[in-house]
């Protein structure tokens, strides 16, 4: 469970994200610990959909490397804390 009220308003963005991203998908069925191929059906093309609108939504570049360890709604959430954190033109 997130421990704090920035990260469970991260995790409720990135839920509804994927829900609104990923065809036939509920907000209801994402959880933090879901497999985004495994639970959730994520294929390669809608992954790659997925990252686009994560980069879109948080003015972010997630690298192909990056991406490819992606595997969880967790994985993503703690990507994206460290990324939003970063100051602007640094490495992540």
């Amino acid at each position: 469970m997130p421990s704090t009220a920035e990260e469970r308003e991260l995790l409720d963005e990135l839920r509804e994200l994927l829900a609104a991203t990923v065809e036939d998908l509920s907000v209801e069925e994402v959880g933090p610990d879901s497999s985004l191929m495994d639970d959730l059906g994520v294929d390669s093309l809608a992954m790659l959909e997925v990252i686009a609108a994560i980069e879109d939504r948080w003015q972010i570049e997630v690298s192909q490397e990056q991406a490819e360890r992606l595997t969880t709604v967790r994985q993503i959430a703690a990507h994206l804390s460290e990324a939003v954190a970063a100051p602007a033109g640094g490495t992540a």
